[in-house]
């Protein structure tokens, strides 16, 4: 018998912890856990993963698309000599993003599902990808609790409005969130165990990710930051990562060259006006804690202020916390950085692009805050850290509230992603063209203000086969460009001017349809509309968001 129990001990001696546990109630130690299916994190992020991509198909093709998503089919679709020449035009952005999704097109067709469902797996990709990288960045336990920071991030971007904005819209963003998580993923591997595979694989996602949108070149100047706090660990991986800047050297030259003439040709002008700095704040603020176009009023949002603070601000004592499991493999997922340096990384990350960006508008205003939408994911591991904070400050109340701080901000976001889905905010263009296309008659004209909308009237009249512009000129024809007017001259110059051109392209045709989708930006003293209410009888005028239909009989 006694044989029998040093055999049992030898074999199955036990585990060896590296750090004490908490007592039980009873005051006894807790036996090791064989922790069952429904404790595992890895469960928990399938059900989370399974929501995030049932909470993005909601009503995904619920509004129309609007100008910048029929451009990307546009874009996808057209022969592939033209895209290729994007690599070498200057202040353009996002062309391996066409190269990649044209072969979906040419399997699945073009429609307003297809291309937004890209968006939908990427959006969910990032949410596992974000799990991740916490594990990484975040103490905490690794089961499922409220100590689990990587896992609350995770959720926050689950349900986060304004992510879920962008993982219905058909266009690269949730791609960039992904390609900027994969990145960092891959340069947090590196530093922890080095390996030329792992610096290289850093090297090729890093790559993909600036030619899928351009400015996520930013997240090199964040790593480099990156690598300048991560002692004592970068004594160590110096060379490699040295190594692996030097190779960025190759496939960015053409991007040097691409962008050279944008950036310092001064009559050279971008498009945008110039946001100044306090305005970007608010902006990236309030989007990012309320979502896209649904006004929430500012005292409904302080809870979340309060997290992300108790984050910022008390966040360095949860980081200095090792992380409690009884598998070492977990504890060995962190980064072995002190926690302080840690906090100042993911800081560094949600402040350093956004420093960037307004400097680089110094120079060339370019300020848009989807372009740096990607420092959501440093938001959400400070609402993970605050929440840890809450929960660590005492008692069962602490518990409470942090369980009370979750619920709210899991809430407030679920209602807005929902009313933003729901409530028309893109331009109705499906609507607006269906609704002409329907009544026109094969001679009536059509004329198209702004004149970009003939993209949107291409596509809405098609079969949404791989490449719905074929044959489109039939369906557009008659038809002619509205008007510019914002030219400088004078109102009385401007209108004869106009009266003279319309007068020649209206000759000959009874009836006209005119399509007005942000038409003040073309034509902003209406001189076109003026002539038409006077060389014509408006039949009938249709409202749809953000564009207008009108009926002329002509005199």
């Amino acid at each position: 018998m006694k044989l029998l129990r040093e055999t049992t001990y030898k074999v199955n001696p036990p585990m060896v912890r590296d750090e004490p546990d908490l007592l039980t109630l009873d005051g006894r130690e807790p036996q090791p856990a064989h922790h069952p299916i429904a404790l595992r994190p890895q469960w928990g992020m399938v059900l989370l993963l399974l929501f995030a991509f049932a909470w993005r198909m909601n009503g995904l093709t619920e509004q129309s698309f609007w100008r910048d998503e029929v451009d990307v089919i546009f874009l996808s679709v057209r022969p592939l000599q033209e895209t290729f020449r994007m690599f070498t035009s200057p202040a353009q952005n996002g062309p391996l993003y066409y190269l990649l999704i044209r072969p979906w097109f040419s399997l699945v067709g073009s429609s307003e599902f297809a291309l937004r469902y890209t968006s939908v797996l990427f959006g969910t990709v990032a949410v596992a990808l974000l799990w991740q990288v916490g594990r990484r960045l975040l103490p905490g336990s690794k089961h499922l609790s409220l100590d689990n920071g990587a896992l609350l991030a995770a959720i926050f971007l689950a349900v986060n409005p304004y992510q879920l904005w962008y993982s219905q819209e058909g266009k690269m963003y949730s791609l960039v969130m992904v390609l900027t998580l994969l990145s960092t993923w891959s340069w947090l591997e590196a530093m922890r165990k080095g390996g030329s595979g792992r610096w290289l694989r850093y090297l090729l996602i890093t790559t993909i990710s600036i030619y899928t949108h351009l400015l996520t070149a930013l997240i090199l100047p964040l790593h480099f930051v990156w690598f300048l706090l991560a002692w004592p660990l970068n004594r160590q991986r110096w060379q490699g990562y040295a190594f692996t800047l030097s190779g960025f050297v190759l496939p960015y030259l053409p991007l040097v060259w691409w962008q050279w003439h944008y950036l310092t040709t001064l009559d050279y002008q971008t498009g945008y006006a110039f946001t100044r700095f306090e305005e970007v704040l608010r902006v990236l603020l309030l989007g990012h804690s309320r979502g896209a176009f649904v006004p929430t009023d500012t005292v409904w949002l302080m809870p979340i202020f309060f997290v992300g603070l108790a984050g910022l601000l008390v966040g360095a004592l949860e980081m200095r916390k090792a992380p409690r499991s009884e598998e070492k493999r977990d504890r060995d997922l962190l980064l072995p950085v002190r926690g302080e340096l840690r906090l100042m990384m993911i800081v560094a990350w949600l402040v350093l692009p956004v420093l960037l960006i307004h400097g680089i508008s110094l120079i060339k205003p370019i300020f848009v805050d989807r372009y740096v939408i990607w420092i959501g994911s440093a938001l959400m591991l400070i609402l993970a850290l605050g929440i840890g904070v809450v929960r660590h400050s005492g008692g069962h109340w602490a518990t409470l509230l942090a369980l009370i701080l979750i619920g709210y901000i899991g809430g407030l976001w679920l209602w807005t992603g929902w009313q933003q889905t729901y409530t028309p905010n893109k331009t109705q263009l499906r609507q607006a063209v269906t609704y002409v296309a329907e009544r026109r008659q094969p001679d009536d004209l059509l004329i198209l203000q702004i004149p970009h909308t003939h993209f949107a009237y291409r596509y809405y009249t098609s079969d949404f086969g791989a490449d719905p512009f074929a044959d489109s000129e039939s369906r557009l024809s008659p038809w002619f460009e509205g008007l510019w007017t914002n030219n400088g001259l004078p109102d009385d110059a401007a209108y004869a001017q106009v009266s003279e051109i319309m007068a020649q392209r209206t000759d000959g045709y009874e009836q006209a349809w005119v399509l007005l989708a942000e038409a003040g930006s073309w034509d902003p003293r209406r001189l076109m509309d003026r002539w038409l209410d006077t060389n014509g009888e408006l039949v009938e005028r249709t409202h749809f968001h953000g564009v207008e239909a009108r009926h002329y009989r002509l005199k």
